[in-house]
Formats: C-alpha cells, structure tokens, sequence
C-alpha cells in the first residue's frame, strides 16, 4: 500500500477562496512541453497575500495595475528525499484527465 494518496484523490475536499481587492505576492513557473512526464506543462501560479493569512494555488487571475518582475531562469537545483518510496515512484501515473482536475480546478 502506497504511503501518498493520489493528489486528484487528495484534493477532493480542496476548499476555494476568492480574494478581492487584495495586495499580495504572485510566483509563477512556466514549465516547457517536454518535460510533461515530470511536471505539469504551461504555467502554475501560487498566490500569498501581502499578510501572509491567506493564499493558495492559483485557479484563476485577473490582475490590473500592478508591477511584474520577470526571472528568466535556465536552472535550479532541487533537493529529493533519499529514500526507496522516492527511487520506485512512477512519475509517468496519471492521466490528462486527473492533471486538469489538479492544476486547473475542471
């Protein structure tokens, strides 16, 4: 018995906000096509208001008047966990369906 619960499984109760009118921090990566076995392509946004009481992954966004500060960034390093669950996982599970239910709220 696996230890992680599928995430479209794990975000069945997900509760959803809206904000208006709300100052805060945007980050955003824009993942390529080709790395569509590891991550999730196009873009995936996480939102953190300027209080830090409230924030959350990004469903949908309208922005007016504001300021963005573009990283054009070739690489990062990323620590993984060292342990055997990690080395089996099968990162190539799932199915378009369940990634537009994650990422996209559909």
């Amino acid at each position: 018995q696996s230890a992680y619960v599928p995430l479209v499984k794990a975000i069945e109760g997900q509760k959803t906000f809206e904000f208006t009118n709300v100052r805060g921090t945007l980050i955003g990566f824009r993942m390529p096509e080709y790395i569509g076995d590891m991550n999730v392509p196009g873009y995936h946004f996480h939102f953190i208001t300027e209080d830090k009481k409230a924030g959350g992954h990004v469903l949908e966004l309208i922005i007016q008047d504001q300021e963005a500060y573009i990283d054009y960034t070739d690489n990062f390093f990323m620590k993984v966990p060292e342990n055997k669950l990690f080395y089996n996982l099968n990162s190539g599970q799932g199915n378009e369906e369940d990634v537009q239910t994650v990422e996209k709220g559909k």
